[in-house]
């Protein structure tokens, strides 16, 4: 810090009518304010709610990525039973003449110190309300972290505390973002605290719904990395701000691209008012990335004993994914049928519908046919070969072909929620040909970057390098296969709701497709006797007081959620085994022209080529969307199939895309020459499986502790190392 004890703060959350002065802003020096009292227990009741309602399980699924792997499991057990009984006091809060502007934690006299401008202010202006509670949200995470560490953790044999002083990255960012995000008090209008100042004296209260998305905005992933601290202060850095919410042009995904259908043609935006055709077309593209949930190593073959922690069958999974799409696509009760999902609406996993290289390498594998007859048989060696007439995959045929077949069906059956499903499902291949293969990285090669590594070696054939997508290696099925479960299951909301007679909440109705795949039916009875019990309960006046109280009480269903993510955490790892580990090596140098997904896979915005990919496939997706409007208005000529597959070629025979690339290029000569260094582009895959990894291991280590599982025989598996 300067001699002169101040720095300056981030001003982004200033407001443009705000009238403090650069002075205020500054740091000064701290002196408590006397007669000026500010108290809350918002976040401290936050947290404490949710260990009460919640099995250990998921309380340890919340703050261990909060505070760190580090602290062993017992640890945050020790914070769950503390919180639950009471035992873990709130933190105190003094008002400061001076000091970090808005606030800051002193970890030696576990005070959060609030800046006496930011109270004030929070009393007369609902923005700075919100920041308020933001500020104390932030500051209350950093004591929790202090908790921990220093209370709660074991102690080395001198007496101090045997683990990091602090957490990684800033735990106050990141309890705030959690926090907002779950709301395990159901909030409307929240008093967030009392203040007593020279000028008001009385709660401050804020619209929570608002200050949610305001607080997830602020505390985002930037905010969370980097951890504003000097001495014994951890102090609130404040983010991006409100209104500049991470990299608007620099990170996208399969929905945003198909934003560009609102530009595609008149006929568009005529249907597009109220955004409601771009969702449908969007949703058949939606259904293929859920569709790889229903993956053969998990799905239980027809005849099978049922057995969770192993799999589930085909009509569960497709079950739990209706249920997701409802939540997510389904604004009003007439919409239902247009986003139904079935077995033979949401199909299964095929590596075709998202020109995945299908390689299997274990030599034992079971054909996937055997499970279900939608799923793909194990390729041969043909087909998994080099074309040498086009130097491409001759896999990549196949998927041009199912493009193709969609587009026809599309065009036929016209701006109907069906053709607009199978629209979908084209757009996802076409999208995926730029983000999945090595199109991008030859067509730099062929405008002079010569230096740009191809992720694969060369194949006899009409051109040096072949165009090539890749396998699945194992970090790439947990994070598809796990991720899926991830966002089917564990973003159901499980706080609890008043029930209406008859009415099922999305948790009732995941466990009940759960529960329905368990070997023994006592668990799902005992669930359906709640339900009737509750639906009882629900005709007698003031029944959501006394129905809160027990919903998480009553034995039978306080364990089920236990239960149920327990098993969904074993399936998650048995979906990885052992002969489906391979190590693909650099096919730049091996002579392999089998790279992995996580080699080439450009659909995360930590990969160099990835904005590069989406200006491509924006391209693609505009210029079909065109043809599809003319043919859907009458135009019998146009063939959007055929233009969607024109895109399908090797990138030295075709040229529209060269000057996106070559001006692309020359804007970000950075991430070219990333590009050019395997070790830089494995760096970028590992710091993104980093956390996925973090996790697992995590959870292999505390496995007994969690669950009280003393037998681990189907313990989850991990990446290997």
């Amino acid at each position: 810090m300067p001699s002169t004890q101040y720095k300056s703060v981030s001003t982004s959350t200033l407001s443009p009518t705000d009238n403090r002065t650069r002075k205020e802003v500054l740091i000064t020096p701290p002196a408590p304010e006397p007669g000026i009292r500010l108290e809350s227990t918002f976040a401290h009741d936050q947290l404490t709610g949710f260990a009460k309602r919640s099995a250990k399980g998921e309380f340890i699924a919340l703050v261990a990525p909060i505070f760190g792997y580090d602290l062993p499991a017992y640890t945050y057990l020790k914070l769950y039973e503390g919180l639950r009984n009471g035992l873990i006091p709130n933190a105190k809060i003094v008002v400061m003449s001076g000091g970090h502007f808005p606030a800051a934690f002193d970890n030696k006299s576990r005070e959060i110190r609030v800046h006496r401008r930011a109270a004030e202010r929070a009393a007369t202006n609902d923005r700075e309300a919100w920041q308020l509670l933001m500020v104390l949200m932030h500051e209350f995470g950093h004591y929790v972290d202090c908790v921990l560490r220093q209370d709660l953790a074991d102690k080395a044999a001198d007496g101090t505390p045997g683990v990091a002083a602090d957490a990684p990255g800033d735990e106050g960012a990141k309890f705030a973002y959690q926090i907002a995000a779950f709301d395990f008090e159901n909030t409307s209008e929240a008093i967030f605290a009392d203040y007593a100042g020279p000028t008001y004296g009385g709660p401050l209260k804020v619209d929570y719904s608002v200050a949610q998305k305001a607080i997830r905005l602020a505390q985002d992933q930037e905010a969370q990395r980097k951890d504003g601290k000097k001495g014994s202060l951890e102090f609130f850095g404040a983010g991006r701000g409100e209104h500049a919410k991470e990299h608007p042009n620099e990170s996208f995904g399969h929905e945003s691209v198909e934003d560009t259908l609102k530009d595609s043609a008149p006929m568009y935006r005529e249907f597009l008012k109220g955004d409601s055709l771009r969702k449908q077309i969007y949703f058949g593209n939606w259904l293929r990335d859920f569709s790889q949930i229903c993956d053969p190593k998990i799905v239980r073959k027809p005849g099978d004993a049922k057995d969770l922690t192993r799999y589930m069958s085909r009509e569960a999974w497709t079950k739990i994914i209706a249920v997701y799409a409802e939540a997510k696509f389904v604004a009003d009760p007439s919409e239902k049928p247009i986003y139904l999902v079935t077995p033979a609406i949401l199909g299964v996993y095929r590596p075709t519908e998202h020109i995945d290289n299908p390689t299997n390498n274990d030599p034992k594998a079971p054909d996937p046919q055997t499970v279900d007859p939608d799923f793909e048989p194990l390729p041969t060696a043909q087909y998994l070969a080099v074309d040498p007439a086009t130097s491409m995959k001759r896999y990549i045929v196949a998927s041009r072909a199912y493009m193709q077949g969609e587009l026809d069906r599309a065009a036929s059956l016209g701006p109907t929620p069906e053709g607009c499903r199978h629209f979908g499902a084209a757009l996802h291949v076409l999208e995926d040909y730029f983000a999945h293969s090595n199109f991008i990285e030859l067509s730099l090669r062929k405008i002079g970057y010569g230096k740009v590594l191809p992720w694969t070696s060369p194949a006899a054939g009409k051109h040096h390098y072949p165009v090539v997508t890749g396998m699945f290696a194992s970090e790439d099925v947990i994070a598809s296969t796990a991720g899926m479960i991830g966002d089917t299951f564990f973003k159901v909301k499980w706080e609890f709701e008043a029930s209406i007679p008859g009415k099922r909440t999305m948790g009732d109705r995941v466990t009940l497709i759960v529960l329905g795949e368990h070997n023994d039916p006592t668990y799902l009875k005992s669930f359906e006797q709640y339900l009737q019990i509750r639906d009882a309960w629900a005709s007698t006046p003031g029944h959501q007081y006394a129905e809160g109280a027990i919903h998480y009480t009553i034995g039978t269903i306080g364990n089920l959620y236990n239960f149920v993510f327990n098993s969904l955490l074993k399936l998650m790892g048995n979906s990885v085994s052992d002969e489906q580990v391979y190590l693909a090596g650099d096919p730049n140098t091996n002579g392999s022209t089998n790279p992995t997904h996580s080699q080439l896979a450009k659909d995360h915005d930590n990969h160099p080529f990835h904005t590069l990919g989406v200006l491509l496939a924006k391209k693609a997706v505009t210029e079909v969307g065109k043809v599809m409007a003319a043919h859907w208005n009458g135009d019998a000529t146009a063939n959007p199939g055929e233009v969607a597959a024109s895109y399908f070629v090797h990138p030295f025979d075709c040229s529209w895309q060269d000057p996106f690339v070559t001006n692309w290029a020359h804007q970000h000569p950075a991430q070219v020459k990333t590009g050019e260094s395997a070790t830089k582009l494995e760096a970028l895959h590992k710091a993104h499986e980093k956390e996925v990894q973090a996790a697992w291991d995590y959870l292999n280590r505390n496995y007994e502790e969690i669950f009280g599982a003393k037998d681990q025989t189907t313990k989850i598996a991990g990446p290997r190392k």
